[in-house]
């Protein structure tokens, strides 16, 4: 009996999670152990008597003997896992997976969801732009009508347009809001910061302007704009026009990103323009031959 409850005793052990209701076995045990002791003393007095042969004396007190060392074994397990301190268990949840995979589904959904109405609206303002822009106006036509839309949709203060012309110089063809009795020379591409941009077919957008460095004159008095940008227009990755936009307000990331499309829209309405004005000059020459 003792015996068969010290093996039970182990296989707990192994999964202990309790320690009270193994402590309480382990009474039981100890009540059993008391209870043969008092048996062997009975039989020892038997023994005594010689009412036992000497072969059943020595395998009961074998028996007696083995009882003894598995319970002190049994003793030696149980405190030794007491003592050990228990192991730390992680466990995942796969529930908390499933919600951060559920989380960044939704947050990549509201991305391309804010991607795609950005690209709407820039859509929407380029095509604003764009209106009554077309390659049956003449340069001057041009250069007021992308002037008048531009003001529209960046609260343009001032600008100027250069197109080039046939000895490959910019020259202005028109201007918004601009007051000045000098003209505006014609300059080469690479020349100033205007030609730096016809050279490079890249943006440039200046923030902070030195006092005086533009000035805006109107009824009210004169001020003086603290943004510039400047764009050029392309056509087959070359320039052949330039934009100069001034504006009280920094023109911030959606705008340069209108304007980068605009660069090439506009080239194609502008190569058409030209080449219509190249057209026209060469005809004379022809009829005098």
């Amino acid at each position: 009996m003792s015996v068969y409850l010290t093996v039970i005793y182990y296989e707990i052990m192994k999964n202990l999670k309790i320690i009270i209701p193994v402590l309480l076995l382990f009474v039981i045990q100890l009540i059993l152990m008391i209870n043969n002791f008092v048996r062997l003393i009975t039989v020892i007095g038997l023994m005594e008597e010689s009412v036992f042969s000497n072969q059943k004396k020595m395998l009961f007190m074998g028996s007696f003997f083995i009882i003894i060392v598995i319970s002190v074994i049994f003793i030696i397990i149980l405190f030794k896992n007491i003592s050990q301190k228990p192991k730390e268990i992680i466990v995942e949840v796969p529930v908390k997976k499933e919600n951060s995979r559920a989380e960044r589904r939704r947050r990549n959904l509201e991305e391309q969801k804010r991607l795609s109405e950005l690209e709407k609206q820039r859509n929407r303002t380029i095509n604003n732009i764009m209106n009554g822009i077309n390659d049956k106006l003449d340069k001057k036509e041009f250069s007021e009508k992308l002037l008048s839309n531009l003001s529209k949709q960046f609260d343009l203060v001032q600008g100027m347009v250069f197109l080039r012309n046939e000895k490959s110089l910019f020259t202005k063809t028109g201007t918004y809001a601009y007051y000045s009795e000098d003209e505006v020379p014609d300059f080469e591409e690479g020349v100033g910061i205007a030609g730096q941009v016809a050279a490079n077919k890249e943006m440039i957008n200046i923030t902070n302007l030195p006092d005086r460095y533009l000035t805006v004159v109107s009824g009210l008095g004169s001020s003086a704009p603290a943004n510039l940008l400047i764009f050029p227009i392309l056509h087959n990755n070359k320039t052949i026009g330039i934009v100069e936009m001034a504006t009280f307000k920094k023109i911030e990331k959606f705008g340069e990103n209108v304007i980068k499309v605009l660069m090439r829209r506009l080239g194609e309405d502008v190569a058409k323009i030209i080449a219509k004005k190249e057209e026209k000059n060469t005809k004379p020459d022809k009829l005098q031959k």
